[in-house]
Parts: structure tokens; sequence; C-alpha cells
């Protein structure tokens, strides 16, 4: 776990940067911090992700009195979702700063003492054997440093018959690898993992795979609108990490415009 341990703490310097902060809580709408759901095109990033997080829910179905495991909760757009839903959720995240950001969210709106949230890495949460209803992590097993350990961990803490509903950024089929990987330096993050190589991954850990679904335009819709919104300056990031995020975007842009990074979500049920 050497290595997983290391890619941590790399994972957590890149969410708790300041410029990457501010980009966040400004051109993604600070609640969820993945792609988004685009049904018009019309709509905001901020709205489209959250409408993701409704649909990866619903896909699940997701009720009230569950228990359910946010494995990488982010600024816990989705722990709030969860408890509107009334569920019974925790949250766990390797940042220090999403944890502080997801804590006052919660605050914010009313939910301090039905959510809890907790710096945790996905490789070994601290929970129980067969503990939750349902475990849910969005566009985070991308850091793994070891993925089929996360899978490996969610199918430990679910119950029998519970659900793992997950989505991810992933590498397409036939890509050019370097242009994923110069997509996905600035995250840290491999490009080793297709659609089906997760696929793989979650049967074998144990999962019976119930949902599999690949939206790549809604990815290259997501980051054209990223990109619209760096052409003007934003408070708090600089010049200078204003250009470098652009032009980690542009890479993006280019990758996805030729199908080598792709999307997809999942919903994986442990066997009752």
């Amino acid at each position: 776990m050497t290595n997983a341990i290391f890619d941590a703490e790399e994972t957590a310097a890149y969410y708790d940067d300041a410029a990457v902060s501010e980009f966040y809580q400004q051109c993604w709408g600070g609640a969820d911090i993945h792609i988004g759901r685009y049904v018009t095109g019309d709509e905001t990033v901020a709205d489209a992700s959250a409408a993701m997080t409704r649909y990866l829910l619903e896909l699940a179905g997701l009720e009230a009195g569950q228990t359910v495991l946010d494995i990488a909760c982010g600024y816990g757009g989705t722990l709030r979702t969860l408890a509107r839903l009334g569920c019974q959720v925790k949250g766990v995240d390797i940042s220090e700063n999403c944890v502080d950001h997801a804590r006052q969210a919660n605050a914010d709106a009313g939910f301090s003492d039905q959510i809890d949230v907790a710096i945790g890495d996905f490789h070994n949460i601290d929970s129980p054997a067969d503990t939750w209803d349902a475990v849910v992590c969005q566009e985070a097993i991308i850091h793994s440093p070891n993925r089929p350990r996360v899978f490996v961990e969610a199918f430990r803490v679910l119950r029998p018959g519970g659900l793992f509903a997950f989505s991810d950024i992933l590498t397409g089929e036939g890509a050019d690898i370097a242009m994923v990987e110069a997509a996905f330096a600035r995250l840290g993050a491999s490009a080793d993992a297709t659609i089906d190589d997760y696929h793989a991954m979650a049967r074998e850990a144990g999962f019976e795979i119930a949902h599999v679904e690949e939206r790549l335009s809604d990815i290259r819709q997501h980051y054209d609108k990223l990109a619209a919104q760096l052409d003007e300056p934003i408070e708090g990031i600089s010049a200078d990490a204003l250009a470098a995020i652009a032009n980690s975007i542009s890479r993006w842009q280019q990758a996805l415009a030729g199908g080598h990074i792709t999307w997809g979500c999942f919903v994986a049920r442990k066997p009752a």
C-alpha cells in the first residue's frame, strides 16, 4: 500500500490547492465536482452536475431509510441529495479542503447532525464488513494507483444485496494513450483503464453488474462549458494559474473530440 498512500497525498495536494479549489467552487458550482448530465445542452455546469447525481441515485434505486457511504464525497453535494431523500449517509474524502467545504455546506443546509464527513482513503475504508446498503463513488477511482483494491473495499463494506453506484472518467477503446496521459497529467492519474476494465474489476471483486452506460456526449459538453468560463478572469485565481487550467482543459477537449477519453456510470450489486 506504499504507492497508494503516496498517491493519496498527491491527490489530496491537488484538491487542496487554492487555485484548483477556486476553480471548482466558481466554475463547477462548488457542490458537485463531477461530470454533469446534459439533456438540452442549455444546463449550467452546476445544474448538470446535480442532475447527474440524481440520475445515478435513481439508477441504483436508492430510497429513504437506506444507509449510504460516499467514498470520495468531495464538497458533499451527493451527501446532501441523499439526506434529502431520507437516507442515512456518511462521506469520506482524502482532501482536508474538500472535507472542510462539505462540513460547512452541510451545516449551511441544516444537515450537520444528519451527515458525518471524515478524512478517509477508499483503499482502506474505515468501516466493518457488511455494513452499508449502498456505496457511491463519482469520478474518483481515476485517482487510484490500485483500482481493483477500491472495488474490493466497496464490496467488503456492503451488506449482501447492497449496491455500488459509481461513475468515472476512463480511457476510450483504441485511444491514443499519449493524448490521454497529457490530459490526465494534471490529476496525476494513469491512463490504463477502459469501461470494459472497470466491468472486469467489479466482477473480479465479486460484484454482479446491474448497469453500464457510456455517456461521451455529456463529458464533451461539460468540458466545453468549463472552457467557455475561462475566457474571462476569475476572482481568486492568478493569471498564471488560470492559464495552466485553461491549457489543461484544452488538452481534455482535444482528447475527448477523438474519443480517446470517455465517461461512464455503473451500478454493481453484491450478491445476496
